[in-house]
């Protein structure tokens, strides 16, 4: 396959994914924080969902952009910034996942803050990483 279809198949790939880690960010949010709201176990339905959908579309994402990279895991330039904050998002995407699927409810409150706090960092994180990924495409 050419370079040119694994471009198109990597950013179509990879904005399902961080859009759903974002909506799942927010929704997780919304459920630790309003705690009395009666839609608070929709709220964390949803966030529960979002993660784990985004989590497994995030192969689909990371394979074609090895793929368009030709299995270049840091590379230089826009390359190196984008994979410096796309290797540990993905990692911590899969792993908070992983964690939500284990845990489910039985978390604690203060556990719940933790998870909180390390999925909002990924979040930013695959932000970032998209921001460097645009770059290499539009470059400046």
């Amino acid at each position: 396959m050419n370079s040119v279809l694994w471009a198109r198949m990597h950013g179509g790939a990879t904005h399902f994914p961080i859009a759903l880690l974002i909506v799942s960010v927010l929704f997780d949010h919304a459920g630790f924080w309003w705690q009395n709201n009666p839609r608070r176990r929709d709220f964390v339905i949803v966030g529960f969902f979002s993660i784990m959908i985004a989590a497994v579309a995030s192969f689909g994402a990371v394979l074609s952009g090895l793929a368009l990279s030709h299995g270049k895991l840091l590379g230089t330039g826009a390359m190196s910034m984008h994979h410096w904050f796309v290797w540990p998002a993905f990692s911590a995407l899969v792993g908070l996942a992983v964690w939500r699927l284990v845990v489910g409810e039985r978390a604690s409150r203060r556990a719940l803050a933790s998870y909180l706090v390390l999925a909002t960092a990924t979040a930013l994180a695959m932000i970032i990483a998209g921001f460097w990924g645009g770059e290499m495409v539009l470059g400046r």
